[in-house]
C-alpha cells in the first residue's frame, strides 16, 4: 500500500442503518473455532472496486471461542465471496473506485483474518476517526483555497458596469467573506492536530474541525461559484467539481448534525 500497488478499502455502512449508528450492524460473522464466515451486505463503501486489502466491520455472532459484538477482519479483495454488485451514481466524483454496493456471500476468512481483539470494532473505529476526519478537513481546505484562487482571479479581469468584479463590494465582500472562513477553517484545523501532536484524544475538537470546517468550506465554494457566474456551473473551471465533492464532505465521517449531537452532549457534561 505504501508503494502504491494497491488500495485498501473500509467496508462498514450498510443499507438497513448501519453508518453514523455503528450499532445497528447487521453483517453478520460465524466463528466455527478455524474459520469465521461472513454475510451481508454493504453500500457506499468508498473505493472498492478494485481495491486488494478489505476492512471488513461485522458482527460476531454469539461463539465459545471469541467474545461476540462488532469486529474487524482482514481479506483480500479478490477473494471468493466478496461480490461487487455495482458502483453507485453519486454526486462526488473525487475517489477512485466511487463507492460501491457490496454484498459478502459466505466469505470464508481463516481464523488469522481476526484484525485486533474481537468485539472491538467500535473501539478501533473511534481510534481513527480524528486524525481521518482532519485529514478530509485538510484536503477541503486545499480545494476550497484552489476555489477561492481561480475566483480572485476572475474577480481581477472581468469587468462589469465600467470596472472589474472585485472592484464592486457585492464581488469583494464575497471574496472577503471566504478569505475568513479559510483562516478560521486553518486554525482549528491546526489546533485540533496540535492536541493530537501532544497526546490528547481530541475527539470534542476534531468534531468541532469536521462540523465547522465543512460548514464553512461549502459555502465557500459557494461563493466561489457565485463570483465565477455562468462559468462557475460549467466545467470550464474545477470551482463546479470542487462544490459538487464538497456537498459530501458535509456526510461522511459523521454529518454535521450528528458531530453537533456529540459537542452538545459534551457541553451539558
Amino acid at each position: 500500500m505504501v508503494n502504491g500497488r494497491r488500495r485498501s478499502v473500509f467496508a462498514m455502512t450498510e443499507p438497513g442503518g448501519a453508518g453514523s449508528d455503528p450499532a445497528q450492524l447487521a453483517t453478520e460473522a460465524v466463528f466455527d473455532g478455524e474459520t469465521f464466515t461472513i454475510n451481508g451486505r454493504k453500500w457506499l463503501i468508498t473505493g472498492a472496486d478494485g481495491a486488494l486489502t478489505w476492512i471488513v466491520m461485522a458482527r460476531l455472532a454469539p461463539n465459545p471461542f471469541l467474545p461476540a459484538g462488532p469486529t474487524l477482519f482482514l481479506a483480500e479483495g479478490d477473494a471468493p465471496g466478496i461480490v461487487i454488485e455495482r458502483v453507485m451514481n453519486t454526486m462526488d466524483r473525487n475517489y477512485v473506485g466511487g463507492h460501491a454496493v457490496v454484498r459478502f456471500e459466505n466469505l470464508r476468512l481463516p481464523a488469522s483474518a481476526l484484525l485486533g481483539e474481537a468485539g472491538a470494532a467500535l473501539r478501533y473505529a473511534q481510534l481513527r476517526l480524528a486524525p481521518a476526519r482532519l485529514t478530509h478537513c485538510m484536503r477541503w481546505l486545499g480545494a476550497a483555497g484552489r476555489a477561492q484562487h481561480i475566483a480572485t482571479e476572475y474577480a481581477k479581469t472581468r469587468t462589469a458596469f465600467g470596472k472589474t468584479l472585485g472592484e464592486h463590494e457585492g464581488v469583494s465582500f464575497l471574496l472577503a467573506d471566504n478569505e475568513i472562513a479559510l483562516h478560521h477553517c486553518r486554525l482549528g484545523i491546526w489546533h485540533a492536530c496540535w492536541l493530537l501532536d501532544n497526546g490528547e484524544r481530541a475527539r470534542h475538537e476534531s468534531s468541532i474541525a469536521k462540523s465547522f470546517v465543512s460548514e464553512e468550506l461549502f459555502k465557500v465554494a459557494d461563493r466561489c461559484v457565485q463570483i465565477l457566474g455562468g462559468i462557475g456551473i460549467s466545467d470550464e473551471t474545477v470551482v463546479e467539481m470542487i462544490f459538487r465533492d464538497m456537498r459530501a464532505f458535509r456526510l461522511y465521517d459523521g454529518p454535521t448534525e450528528v458531530h453537533k449531537w456529540a459537542i452538545g452532549r459534551e457541553v451539558l457534561r
